[in-house]
Formats: C-alpha cells, sequence, structure tokens
C-alpha cells in the first residue's frame, strides 16, 4: 500500500536512464547538502556567483535547517521503523555500468536501513527551500521554483532507484516544508541550532541514543553553544582572505574530523563528544580564519 506500484512503474518507463538518476540522487545525499551549506556559510558574502546575497547570518540559519534535517530523519526513521522497497540494495540496470565501476555505481544507486520517511526529500526540501529564503538574488519566485524543480528531480531519484515509496518522499517533504516554516519564524540562527538540538534530545529520548542521531544532536548542541557565546563576532562582515583563509582551515579540519569518527564510531561517548566539538567548530571556523588571514597579512 506504501508503494502503489510507482517505483516498478518509474524504472520501467526508464529504462536505461535509470542510471543517471543514481548522479542525480546525490544532489540530496548528505555529503553533498553538507559541502553545499558549509561552504555557503563559511564564504558568506564573498561564496562565488552569489557575493552579497549571502549573509552569514542567513547562511548559519541554513547550517541550523541543514543539522535539523538530521535529527528529524534520524529520530523519524527508527521511530516508524519501515522498511525500503524490496531490491533497494541492488542496483537498478547495474548490466549497463562497466565492471570497473560497479562499485561505485553500487553506492551511488543503493541504499539500506529503513525507508520512512526519505532522508533525501526531508534534507533537499530543508536546505534547498532554506537556500531560496536565504540567497536574495533574483525574484523570490524564481528562487522558490528553482528549489522546488531539485527537490522533485532528487524525490523522482529515490523512486526511480527503487529505495523508496511514494509516501517515503511525500513524508519527507512535508515534515521539512513545516521545519523550514517554523524555523524562519523563529528568525535567528541561535533559535533555529537550539530547535535542531531540542528536536534531536527528544529524539534520544523517544528512540535512544543510535549513533547518527546523537552525533547529530551533539552538533546542534555545539553550534547553540558557540553562536550564543560568539554570535555578535561571527555576524561581522568577513575580508575575502578571511573567508578563503575559513574555507581551507575547515577543509582540513573536516577531512580531518570525517576519519577520526569513522573509527570513533561504535564508541558512543567518544563520538558525541567528537560531534559536539565538530558543531561547534563549523560555526566557529570563520572567527579561526579571520585570525589566520591577518596573521599571514602581517607577516608578509
Amino acid at each position: 500500500m506504501r508503494g502503489i506500484g510507482l517505483p516498478s512503474l518509474l524504472a520501467e518507463l526508464l529504462g536505461p536512464l535509470v542510471v543517471v538518476f543514481a548522479l542525480l540522487t546525490q544532489l540530496g545525499d548528505t555529503w553533498f547538502l553538507s559541502a553545499l551549506v558549509v561552504s555557503s556559510y563559511w564564504f558568506g558574502p564573498h561564496t562565488p556567483r552569489i557575493g552579497d546575497g549571502l549573509d552569514r547570518r542567513r547562511g548559519a540559519m541554513v547550517v541550523g535547517l541543514l543539522l535539523l534535517a538530521f535529527v528529524v530523519v534520524y529520530t523519524t526513521k527508527p521511530l516508524f521503523g519501515l522498511p525500503r522497497p524490496p531490491g533497494a540494495a541492488v542496483p537498478p540496470r547495474g548490466d549497463l555500468v562497466p565492471d570497473a565501476l560497479a562499485g561505485v555505481y553500487e553506492w551511488l544507486s543503493t541504499s539500506s536501513g529503513f525507508g520512512f520517511p526519505s532522508g533525501h526529500a526531508t534534507g533537499s526540501t530543508l536546505v534547498y527551500g532554506g537556500l531560496a529564503w536565504a540567497v536574495r538574488i533574483g525574484s523570490r519566485r524564481r528562487r522558490a521554483v528553482i528549489a522546488a524543480v531539485l527537490i522533485t528531480v532528487i524525490s523522482l531519484s529515490r523512486l526511480a532507484l527503487g529505495v523508496h515509496y511514494l509516501v517515503d518522499v511525500l513524508a519527507g517533504t512535508a515534515l521539512a516544508l513545516t521545519g523550514l516554516a517554523v524555523a524562519i519564524r523563529l528568525a535567528t540562527p541561535r533559535r533555529v541550532f537550539g530547535l535542531a538540538a531540542a528536536v534531536g534530545l527528544v529524539g534520544l529520548v523517544a528512540v535512544g541514543p543510535t549513533p547518527d542521531l546523537l552525533a547529530s544532536t551533539a552538533m546542534a548542541v555545539g553550534a547553540t553553544v558557540v553562536w550564543t557565546g560568539f554570535g555578535d563576532e561571527l555576524l561581522a562582515t568577513p575580508s575575502r582572505a578571511g573567508a578563503i583563509a575559513t574555507a581551507g582551515v575547515g577543509a582540513v579540519a573536516g577531512a580531518t574530523s570525517g576519519g577520526l569518527a569513522h573509527l570513533i564510531r561504535t564508541d558512543l561517548l567518544l563520538s558525541g563528544s567528537g560531534a559536539l566539538l565538530v558543531g561547534a567548530g563549523i560555526v566557529a571556523m570563520p572567527l579561526v580564519g579571520e585570525r589566520v588571514a591577518k596573521t599571514v597579512a602581517a607577516q608578509n
């Protein structure tokens, strides 16, 4: 009843084109959304092709929306415990992919774990919907249309790949639109970070300390603490050199923390503590970048 046959119907209609959706679905994957949102926040008004259309305050709001997506998904999936469609772990039309790329294609096109609601639909709606609100370039209607197209393509990709039922993506989108409306009304980064932290804490009580939920909640708490203490400083207009330094230092720190997170994932205390520092570090990184830029300038 959840599927009403749509995933299999889409796969039949698309034929070989289903392989393309393995790439399109990455637009809603955690790694892509995280890189997009965090880099936009770090660059702020120096973000390429956006410039003054995005300031640090609105960028921080979108970081909060990303964290909100994490805690909502990692709470609701185990809470409902509904499975994915049969075959979600099997690459669709794998016969069209060269053997050398079979492993990569499998990683791109399959999913495991619970299926309801769709994490891609939830995350893409909160992030692209948030960016449509935050980036002040072009008309509001144009930004909304672009966001809607991206969300629709990503949601369709989940159905085409056979990793979700229709109700999964509809529920994810509905949850995200509700969260987006609430977050915009809250109006400040501190409140949005706090909302993500609160939802995560409720989730921990409801479903227990799963590794992903614990980590995302800890990140939201870390972000809330840093913005509460240093929000005024973070709102200062960054220099171009500071923005570049922020992105550079942040990329190195992110790669390092990502490797460590993989090693300590099974230790809840260590992974939670590490995630707390990661959330704090993401938000505080512009202050580090400005200091690095000033130090380099003073030495030259």
